[in-house]
């Protein structure tokens, strides 16, 4: 199993406190969940929190190098590239209280594969929707607007979209498919030079 992340001495500390069903501030116990996954430690970090581990995990970190490494030395050998930690945010640092980076959920799909897990939890998001904001370079793609009826709920619904994205032909043809959509361009430039990835 890979190792994604390293944890600030403070943050491995509310872990392993929190692990150990120990007093630990809840609010920095959430937010770190927000964004933990697999760390990695060492020897050094270990010492310097007072934490004992189990034999067989401290020869582990002895047998793969785990020593004495920083921080930032141990974080260039996980995946994420991340130090979680409750104060600094220049990079490789993500504070877990204020950061602009979110964890979030995503997947990725072969070309056959089939998309029916995605669709159906984009359509569970949209039911209570009044406005939908569609922003995608590849709408005037007709096998794309064709999905847009399976997705969105039959119901009022403001949908707006981005400028030279939808024809006046396929604001037609979802017009008819429901009555209660009402279907605009983005009039206050919302979003004028991002791009949907």
């Amino acid at each position: 199993m890979e190792y994604t992340i390293v944890l600030s001495d403070e943050l491995l500390k509310a872990y392993y406190d929190f692990k150990n069903a120990k007093e630990v501030d809840q609010q920095i116990i959430t937010n770190l969940l927000k964004y933990y996954s697999r760390h990695l430690t060492n020897i050094a970090q270990l010492k310097r929190i007072a934490i004992e581990v189990d034999n067989s995990f401290s020869k582990n970190l002895l047998r793969k190098g785990y020593i004495n490494q920083t921080l930032e030395e141990l974080c260039e050998k996980t995946k994420y590239k991340f130090i979680l930690n409750t104060e600094r945010d220049d990079y490789p640092y993500l504070n877990i209280n204020a950061d602009k980076i979110e964890r979030n959920f995503t997947a990725t799909y072969n070309k056959n594969e089939s998309r029916e897990k995605t669709i159906e939890h984009i359509k569970a998001l949209c039911r209570n929707a009044k406005y939908i904001f569609i922003y995608d370079k590849y709408m005037k793609d007709n096998k794309v607007i064709q999905k847009i009826p399976h997705i969105l709920p039959k119901k009022k619904l403001n949908i707006i979209y981005k400028e030279g994205q939808l024809s006046q032909t396929q604001i037609s043809c979802l017009k008819k498919e429901c009555h209660d959509w009402k279907i605009q361009q983005d009039s206050k430039n919302t979003y004028p030079d991002y791009h949907d990835r």
